[in-house]
């Protein structure tokens, strides 16, 4: 059976542009194999963060040896390293500004390399504004068929990572923050499942707040709620979310990406885990 040559795009460019087309035009000239998947294109302007959270979350759905091209990337044109990477048997062509950091939180890092080798580039002079057409995209194709990352560059002394807020132990609860706001306003944490789990063992009796506002126990279905009230879920991405039933939860609550969230039992300790 053949090899498949699979690479997915994660960007920030819309489609009503020409930039997602000359990507994959660059690809699969080079490599005419190859099998694109769209990630998305609507990742908000410059949001590195976002972009990193979307990667995290969809790198599992992949099999071993695809090639994850992102271009979230407002550093464009300076002196920032384009960076090559293999995590989990997956592979990562992207800027070093961070868009990596929840990816390498969760699978481990395996070879990283600069890309510095201009015979893999589509021109000697890339532009100074489209680094994904000229150096990610190109790259990423000769991965597909192939290419051994050490060709690339040598290996980075460090590469940037982000500094994300850790959950907070604290003796009335735990506290998180959204990191990620949905297409449909929903707000989702840093608290995990596993977290909340780990603290308390009566589940039925945590409530959770957003921003100082109370959202209710932990729920089931989003329709355990009248329409535009407010709750309290854990997530298929196994982390907590704050939503609002057939509503958007970052309107009704007026809270967004850094907004804090706890965890608690206000009428006991709801036999929290020593």
């Amino acid at each position: 059976m053949p090899r498949q040559m699979i690479a997915t795009l994660l960007t920030d460019f819309g489609l009503r542009d020409p930039y997602v087309a000359e990507m994959k035009g660059v690809m699969i000239t080079i490599c005419p194999d190859a099998h694109l998947v769209d990630i998305t294109h609507a990742v908000a302007p410059h949001d590195i963060l976002g972009a990193a959270f979307i990667l995290a979350q969809s790198v599992g759905s992949f099999p071993p040896g695809t090639v994850h091209v992102v271009v979230v990337d407002p550093g464009v044109g300076t002196e920032r390293e384009i960076l090559a990477a293999r995590l989990g048997g997956q592979y990562f062509v992207f800027p070093d500004n961070g868009v990596i950091t929840l990816v390498a939180q969760s699978l481990p890092l395996e070879q990283l390399v600069c890309v510095r080798d201009k015979r893999y580039f589509l021109t000697p002079g890339p532009s100074g504004t489209f680094h994904g057409r000229d150096i990610l995209a190109p790259v990423a194709a000769h991965i597909l068929l192939g290419l051994d990352l050490r060709r690339l560059g040598p290996q980075p002394v460090k590469y940037k990572l982000l500094e994300l807020p850790n959950v907070r132990e604290e003796s009335e609860g735990l506290c998180g923050q959204v990191l990620y706001v949905d297409r449909f306003g929903s707000l989702i944490t840093n608290l995990t499942d596993a977290i909340i789990r780990k603290r308390y063992d009566a589940l039925d009796r945590v409530r959770a707040q957003c921003d100082g506002k109370d959202c209710g126990p932990l729920r089931n279905s989003y329709a355990t709620v009248e329409p535009g009230a407010p709750l309290a879920i854990i997530n298929s991405m196994g982390l907590l979310e704050i939503a609002v039933n057939r509503g958007a939860a970052s309107r009704v609550l007026g809270a967004h990406v850094g907004a804090p969230v706890r965890v608690c039992c206000p009428n006991g300790p709801a036999h929290p885990k020593e």
